[in-house]
């Protein structure tokens, strides 16, 4: 569809690095497409241009080095060369000076800012048609309109996640995206230090380095800060150290948020949402997004983030909620497809 918008594409393996990132760029009017990997990230650049490239430099397999070299060759064969902002939580000096001679166009730290972000695409985008919409959290507000049970886990500063996520909203749907990755990623964690697969582990602690900052989770951010090096340094006696004490402060965060995210007898607060019911939200969001009808389609998300569901339906609700929200109504389309055919 053509679009007088400005658009990116914003590539990361983190699917709340992507919710955060693509609501941020819908509030300045940027049309937004996701990568979870270098691989997708080019099979996108050669179907369409696009004003913008952020560009994670920490993903598995095609990292961002490898990606941004791909991306070059195919600007050189175009004449069309674009943007490439790297996104990183390296934060250093000397690392900054490495990524900007690897010929990154500029780099932004995560967690991302939004002030930051607006300022990178003024700098490098059409600045005349980079807008706010206004529609971000009143500070004021913020602790108002969060549910009592945030405030009550010690680990997380809510009002900081919310500050990162743009909204209430974005803050509790990324801790639930959160929360239902603890138990997978524990078992990686685990798993990778019993093999001694230190590559592996360094990439899984950069990722919690930086989605643990997101939602607020400070001191847990720092320790994957402190195990990310450790594992870069082949300092196998501090990951033993540190690692222990390391799952067990994850863990907690999820222990804290399901307690409070169930009722004191063990039975969901939340209600919960049949399989009919779900197809049938569905049905409706596909007939919304021919219409283009954002407001309503945003609604009913809304209105599903609050339903308890098994966590197969989750990951793919979660799923879907990121393609929506950056307009990428193929992929959306098709998870709601292959759930109705279930």
């Amino acid at each position: 569809m053509t679009t007088s918008r400005p658009s990116a594409l914003v590539v990361d393996d983190e699917r709340i690095n992507l919710l955060i990132f693509n609501k941020m760029l819908s509030s300045f009017g940027v049309e937004s497409a996701n990568a979870a990997n270098g691989h997708e990230c080019m099979d996108l650049c050669s179907k369409r241009r696009f004003d913008f490239i952020f560009l994670d430099i920490r993903m598995p397999g095609m990292d961002g080095f490898d990606t941004l070299n791909e991306l070059k060759k195919l600007f050189a064969v175009n004449g069309d060369p674009v943007p490439v902002i790297c996104i990183t939580g390296d934060t250093d000096n000397g690392r900054k000076k490495e990524i900007l001679r690897a010929g990154f166009t500029d780099v932004m730290s995560k967690p991302i800012n939004k002030k930051v972000l607006e300022d990178m695409l003024k700098k490098y985008g059409p600045s005349d048609l980079v807008r706010s919409d206004g529609n971000e959290d009143d500070d004021e507000d913020i602790e108002e309109r969060l549910p009592d049970w945030v405030h009550s886990i010690p680990e997380l500063d809510a009002e900081y996640g919310v500050m990162h996520c743009g909204s209430v909203q974005d803050f509790l749907s990324a801790l639930r995206i959160f929360n239902d990755s603890i138990n997978d990623k524990s078992f990686s964690i685990d798993k990778y230090i019993k093999q001694g697969d230190l590559d592996s582990l360094r990439l899984i602690v950069h990722s919690l380095k930086s989605t643990a900052g997101a939602i607020g989770a400070k001191q847990l951010s720092e320790m994957s800060k402190l195990l990310e090096k450790a594992c870069e340094e082949h300092n196998t006696p501090l990951i033993y150290k540190l690692t222990p004490e390391y799952l067990n402060k994850y863990r907690d965060i999820g222990d804290h948020i399901r307690q409070h995210w169930k009722g004191a007898d063990g039975e969901t607060s939340l209600r919960y949402i049949t399989e009919d019911e779900l197809k049938d939200a569905y049905d409706t969001i596909e007939e919304l997004m021919g219409r283009y009808d954002l407001g309503n389609i945003d609604k009913i998300l809304k209105s599903l983030e609050q339903c308890e569901m098994p966590d197969d339906w989750r990951k793919l609700f979660d799923d879907l909620n990121v393609y929506v929200r950056c307009m990428d109504w193929e992929k959306a389309r098709g998870l709601m497809t292959g759930f109705r055919k279930r």
